[in-house]
């Protein structure tokens, strides 16, 4: 939205689009950047892992290299306001597909994400829906801190760490 600014005002549109690239670079590089390479090294399962990443790897990349070859040619039919905005709505639509698509495997062991991915898509996109959209709405923007988080999986919480052994014997 930073190129509505007229050119009349270019200092302080230079200044607006510097900024969104400064928070931009900030947010992304340690957030969504790497995200895809993260999540897909913890979903394959070992005896799949090499292939699976080195799929997962060409992927994004022949995606990122689309975008660079189309990129100047989109600027030139679409504008620029155009082409920011087509990729504004094409982040839009990644955020309601991971929403959906993606469920959670932060802190979970090998058997857990095999338990994770063993339930149906439909089931997974019925509790976000249904279930987490509902609770975040109350829990975030009404700010009711008393809610109880929905659960989809039922695992142990006794998650052994590397730090919890005492030679060699886990604490649980």
């Amino acid at each position: 939205m930073s190129f509505y600014i007229p050119t009349s005002h270019s200092t302080g549109r230079t200044a607006a689009i510097a900024l969104f690239i400064y928070i931009f670079s900030a947010f992304y590089g340690p957030g969504g950047g790497p995200i895809p390479f993260t999540y897909s090294a913890e979903v394959f399962p070992l005896s799949h892992r090499e292939v699976g990443m080195a799929w997962a790897v060409a992927t994004n990349n022949f995606w990122a290299s689309v975008i660079t070859f189309a990129f100047p040619r989109m600027l030139q039919t679409m504008t620029t306001q155009g082409t920011f905005g087509f990729y504004a709505g094409l982040n839009l639509l990644a955020l309601i597909m991971v929403f959906l698509w993606m469920p959670e495997t932060k802190q979970r062991t090998l058997e857990q994400l095999d338990e994770i991915f063993s339930v149906p898509m439909r089931t997974h996109m019925r509790f976000q829906v249904c279930e987490m959209l509902p609770w975040w709405w109350r829990r975030h923007v009404l700010r009711r801190k008393g809610v109880p988080q929905p659960q989809l999986y039922s695992f142990d919480e006794d998650i052994v760490r590397a730090d919890d052994t005492v030679s060699g014997d886990s604490k649980v």
